[in-house]
């Protein structure tokens, strides 16, 4: 067929029903329910799970994911597993675990090997014996409307109530001992899936059993889950899916749909779908009575599901036999590629036309036309010149433009004629980065070589002084009728009268690369760069913004801008958003730093890696929503429905480490006195965005403001003065909204006998008391002394101006930094070395040298190294806060700091924040064999001073750890 018959039936004969390529799509209204919209995430043992087979799975009222694995029982909340030793719990140990339920009472009940644990604030504690179980697996519960907890075991099935037991089996009328699944209806009968006997329910103490004899198609029934519209679901293991209620008996099998009949787990979501694990065909899905599937060849892990649950974020978590552990959550944008019908995934430009037809380009599967849910594919096959399309463009008449890689311009009439147009016609290059239409009628094609103009029959190469010869990939008609240009290398140009102009860097712009132009409303150009951020042209004035004033990220493949006043941009991370205002407000001095949110790899997307260079990059349908090409597909976007818009996650401590003993999470903490680690682990309550969460924390009696600990989990204080302190930590998904632990954590530092108030107030009455006893005889004896005090008065006070000349002259303070001398730290280590020998307690030195600063002074002079030498003796400086503390300059470029009382650990952490706060500087070294900045590496020795000890060996001690440090790379803490 040729191309101008295939056009002719596109776009003349539409009412023959699209019968040629046009395959059924999702309309994009649907995509959320499709499962190709789902991101499948997973986890095995390399990531914490205990093993790989995940047998039971359970969200519990506080958030938290539990997971039953063959080696063991763990805890998720989205980022990191809690697995629980023999000294938590000694009775589920390494047990397999098989099953979960939280009771009314916000009690875990947890099915294994040998009967059943409960956890319940912090605790476990063992509920079913294996007396009663016979020491066989449990694998399910279920709670009563009267509150009795029923379990189904290997042994028949346990009722439980306020530790009161009974146990039936087979000789009160069940089938089989082996059951294996449970559930209460909403008329409260209690129904059971056994292995071997079919299904079973109970009502009023007795029992009924559903086989092959009544009509019920199976003896192996894996799973129940009651119906809310009344009766049960049962999945068998050979005979499909089966539906139990008034009605009767209906059984659904492959013939229905099923991919097969062996099922395995039963799962319900919020939109009332049922999802069904299977064994050998992974996960299934029953909407709306039809049944869809996704396995191995699709993501999962593993084609045989153990288990199965449903979160409060709408995430369906998948156990599997060896694959570990999967969750499926709805992408929170929608996503259109080849899954979805698309003829390729590397989609390149969108464009909307006018007739409410949407065009979609992609390199390598030719051109793809969208309406009304359906799909119409066309490339080489129906006789384009090439499957790798470029640009697309409408002009006034309704001629579709279509750019390529490597032929040049198809034009596709309204009328179904076809016109190519290549080299030979005039194009300075083949490949067409950009195509639009001025509002004279003129239609301007950017190529890689340079500007073509056509001219109703060929195109020519555009020639004017002040036109650079470079690649055009955006182009842009103002309202004021000012024709741009963005070229990729030389430049923003402006076509003005007739007139050739470019713009660069020199001008004002952040790059002379240019991949977009946007004009707002207030007929400001937004100009989009290959990296180096964006620039407002306003009135003539170029301003530039970069990522260091806020922008997510500095490349800008397209600018669209939505119904809430957003301007949008993608680069090869994502995408993100800034507020035109925001724009406006620093571009005009008033915002010192904009405020952008990205979108990229923690938000589910295919890619993160979208179409640029050319154009539209990216297209803005009538509901508003985005389009916007990537390498996997369109990404669709709703600009007032976006991840993370929901209230911030609930924050919740994990772990309280007080030295090496774990504190409690509630009440008040008390530290013993002295330099005791502090460790303290938190979480925020949400699995689905568990990946984009931040925190950050604040010491109150310690810091002014809050601490940005980023993705961190843990904030440790090496060494807390006494006092009293309140820890808080806080959590959000987008940085503005923060939800805080309530209430903060109390924190108290028992102190020293010697920093007690009684022991202070006792050693102020002391010295008065001295001193008014000395008062009252030194006035008895003065009038006898009177002429001896004269004379001793002159002579004191010749030696004290002797004595202050001599104390001149051997200051203890360095002149330059402001530190104490090496003279006074020697006098400090001797005099704290005899303290700690008497008291038996710890003493650290910490010596610290500046990286290749010899190379600094010749680089940079010695003026520069002074200050320099200022600038890190400050940090010494705020370094020491505890009484007793000495920060001193040891030579040259060597400082010391003395640490009485502090062990090896609180020594390192001491040393370590002073490397970081001297990193901090971020003071230049251009010749810094490490880093292009200002390190230090510092060498740390403690000990008990002892009579077998010498303070040079302690000194000797850090030396040799500073070397250490400097022969392990500098920058560093040894």
């Amino acid at each position: 067929m040729t191309l101008a018959r295939l056009l002719a039936r596109l776009c003349g004969a539409l009412t023959l029903g699209w019968i040629l390529a046009t395959v059924p799509a999702l309309a994009l209204d649907e995509l959320p329910r499709s499962l190709s919209q789902y991101k499948i995430d997973g986890w095995q043992t390399e990531q914490g799970l205990p093993l790989n087979t995940v047998q039971a799975l359970l969200q519990s009222s506080d958030g938290y994911l539990w997971v039953g694995t063959a080696g063991g029982l763990a805890r998720f909340d989205g980022a990191h597993f809690t697995s629980f030793d023999a000294s938590q719990t000694p009775e589920l140990a390494a047990q397999p675990i098989f099953g979960f339920m939280e009771d009314a009472q916000q009690r875990l009940w947890i099915g294994h090997a040998k009967g059943a644990a409960i956890y319940q604030s912090g605790k476990f504690r063992s509920a079913m014996s294996s007396e009663l179980t016979g020491g066989r697996r449990v694998w399910a519960f279920a709670q009563a409307r009267d509150g009795a907890v029923w379990a189904a075991t290997e042994n028949g099935l346990l009722r439980w109530d306020k530790g009161s037991t009974r146990l039936y089996q087979q000789a009160d009328g069940l089938p089989t001992d082996r059951l294996r699944s449970l559930s209460f209806d909403r008329d409260g009968v209690l129904w059971i899936a056994t292995s071997g006997g079919g299904l079973v329910s109970m009502s009023e103490g007795r029992f009924r059993v559903f086989d092959p004899s009544n009509g019920f198609p199976h003896l192996q029934v894996r799973s129940v889950l009651a119906d809310p519209d009344g009766g049960v679901w049962a999945a068998t293991a050979g005979a499909g899916l089966v539906h139990v209620g008034k009605a009767g008996i209906r059984n659904y099998t492959v013939a229905d749909g099923l991919p097969t009949d062996h099922l395995t787990a039963l799962a319900r979501d919020p939109q009332g779908n049922l999802w069904i694990g299977s064994w050998g065909a992974g996960l299934v899905r029953m909407s709306g009575g039809r049944f869809s599937s996704i396995s191995s060849a699709g993501g999962l892990a593993g084609d045989q599901i153990w288990s199965m649950q449903v979160d409060r974020e709408g995430s369906v978590w998948v156990g599997t036999w060896v694959g570990g552990l999967n969750r499926l959550r709805i992408r929170p944008f929608g996503v259109f590629g080849a899954p979805e019908g698309l003829s390729h995934d590397n989609v390149r430009a969108v464009l909307h036309a006018r007739n409410g037809v949407s065009w979609v380009s992609t390199a390598g599967g030719g051109l793809n036309r969208i309406e009304a849910g359906r799909i119409t594919r066309f490339g080489m096959a129906e006789g384009l010149p090439t499957d790798e399309i470029s640009s697309i463009h409408e002009d006034r008449d309704g001629a579709l433009w279509i750019g390529t890689y490597t032929a040049g311009v198809t034009r596709l009439a309204a009328d179904g004629r076809v016109s190519i147009y290549g080299l030979a016609q005039g194009l300075p290059n083949a490949e067409v980065r950009a195509l639009y239409q001025d509002s004279r009628g003129v239609l301007w094609a950017g190529t890689r070589s340079g500007l073509a103009r056509f001219d109703g029959q060929g195109f020519s190469a555009v020639q004017a002084d002040g036109l650079p010869q470079e690649g055009v990939a955006a182009i842009l008609e103002d309202r004021a009728g000012t024709l741009w240009f963005g070229t990729t290398g030389q430049g923003l140009v402006r076509l003005r009268d007739g007139v050739f102009h470019t713009l660069t860097k020199t001008d004002g712009l952040v790059s002379n690369w240019i991949m977009a132009l946007h004009e707002d409303a207030a007929s400001s150009l937004w100009i989009g760069t290959n990296g180096e951020g964006m620039n407002r042209l306003r009135d003539g004035k170029l301003v530039g913004i970069r990522t260091s004033d806020g922008l997510w990220d500095g490349l800008s493949q397209t600018i669209l801008e939505d119904r809430l006043g957003y301007l949008w941009m993608s680069c090869n991370r994502g995408f993100y958003r800034v507020a035109l205002a925001d724009l406006d407000a620093f571009a005009e001095g008033r915002l010192a730093r904009v405020r952008s949110a990205g979108f990229g790899p923690g938000d589910a997307l295919r890619s993160t890696t979208f179409a640029g260079g050319l154009q539209p990059a990216g297209a803005i349908d009538a509901k508003g929503h985005l389009w916007l090409p990537s390498a996997k597909g369109l990404v669709i976007v709703d600009p007032a429905r976006l991840p993370g818009m929901d209230a911030p996650p609930r924050v919740r401590l994990e772990q309280v480490r007080v030295g090496d003993a774990n504190g409690p999470l509630s009440g008040e903490i008390v530290l013993p006195p002295g330099s005791v680690p502090l460790r303290i682990r938190y979480t925020a309550m949400t699995l689905q965005n568990a990946d984009r969460v931040r925190f950050r924390y604040r010491m109150d009696g310690v810091g002014q403001g809050w601490v940005d600990a980023g993705q961190g989990r843990e904030a440790a204080f090496p060494a807390l003065p006494h006092g009293s302190y309140r820890f808080r930590v806080a959590a959000s998904i987008d940085g503005q909204r923060w939800s805080e632990l309530e209430p903060a954590l109390a924190i108290r530092v028992r102190p020293h006998v010697y920093q007690t108030f009684w022991f202070l107030a006792l050693a102020v009455l002391a010295a008065v008391a001295a001193v008014v006893v000395l008062f009252r005889l030194r006035t008895r004896h003065l009038r006898a002394r009177q002429l001896e005090m004269e004379r001793l008065v002159a002579q004191r006070t010749d030696e004290l101006r002797q004595a202050n000349e001599h104390l001149s002259r051997l200051s203890f303070i360095d002149s330059l930094t402001g530190l104490a001398n090496r003279r006074r730290f020697d006098e400090m280590l001797a005099d704290e070395w005899r303290r700690a020998r008497r008291g038996h307690s710890p003493l650290a030195v910490v010596i610290a040298d500046i990286d290749g600063f010899k190379l600094y002074n010749d680089l940079l002079g010695h003026p520069q190294g002074d200050r320099c030498l200022v600038a890190v003796a400050d940090v010494f400086r705020q370094a020491v806060s505890r009484a007793g503390d000495l920060a001193a300059r040891y030579g040259g470029e060597e400082f010391v700091v003395l640490l009485p009382g502090a062990d090896h650990a609180a020594a390192i952490a001491v040393a370590e924040s002073i490397r970081g706060a001297c990193e901090s500087l971020a003071i230049p070294h251009p010749g810094s064999p490490v880093v292009p900045f200002i390190t230090l590496s510092l060498g740390v020795a403690s000990c008990v001073p002892s009579d077998t000890q010498s303070i040079e060996s302690l000194v000797a001690a850090a030396d040799a750890a500073l070397y250490q440090a400097k022969q392990q790379g500098r920058n560093r803490v040894c």
